[in-house]
């Protein structure tokens, strides 16, 4: 039986807090945050892993690591596309981050950079969630199954994105299968080897 892993994690306004028994986790994104610039917020680490310029389209995660010993703040620049919400995963001592089509892990002991690794996608992800296999990205797209070192291993696409204006959820983990409705109302039972299961309207 498959059975998704259950992070420790709060949604509170713009921010995303993980936390476990190593540390506690705050990101949330830097409006102010400006490349190369002397007025930004004083950071003890600044990551730039995909070389992004000053000209550049772009937006910079704040991240606060707490733990016993002491606490880290990094600034972490990527895409513009980013979402402080669902972007990130605490398992032991490493962060894994999501922004957009990249992932990014942080040792949270020492704040070190450990990987950035880009992901071929189409359309803007939003978040991404462990299973016991692999990991999840939800996108606007597309849902990719990536395995434990971050490969891709399936996609699935719909008749259209999936998002709604009208508020409905339109990406649940469940047991056995992800559940998705896109924007015209189609649902879809896709199972964790990307297998489409079910699908119909919604009314």
């Amino acid at each position: 039986m498959l059975i998704v892993l259950k992070l420790a994690y709060y949604k509170w306004g713009e921010r995303m807090i993980l936390e476990n028994q190593l540390c506690s986790i705050e990101i949330k994104i830097d409006v102010t945050y400006t490349i190369d610039s002397a007025d930004n917020v004083s950071y003890d680490m600044v990551y730039n892993p995909n070389n992004f310029k000053r000209g550049d389209f772009y937006k910079t995660f704040s991240i606060l690591i707490k733990h016993d010993s002491g606490s880290y703040r990094i600034a972490l620049i990527g895409d513009y596309f980013i979402y402080d919400v669902d972007c990130a995963m605490l398992e032991g001592d490493i962060l894994t981050i999501l922004q957009n089509d990249s992932i990014i892990q942080l040792k949270t002991t020492d704040g070190s950079l450990k990987l950035c690794k880009k992901i071929d996608t189409c359309g803007v992800n939003f978040g991404i969630y462990p299973i016991t296999t692999g990991y999840i990205l939800y996108g606007e797209i597309e849902i990719i199954m990536l395995d434990l070192d971050f490969n891709v291993k399936w996609r699935f696409s719909g008749q259209d994105i999936f998002v709604s204006l009208s508020g409905k959820n339109t990406f649940t983990i469940c047991e056995h299968f992800i559940r998705l409705i896109d924007f015209e109302d189609n649902y879809y039972e896709v199972d964790f080897s990307g297998k489409l299961l079910n699908q119909g309207k919604v009314y």
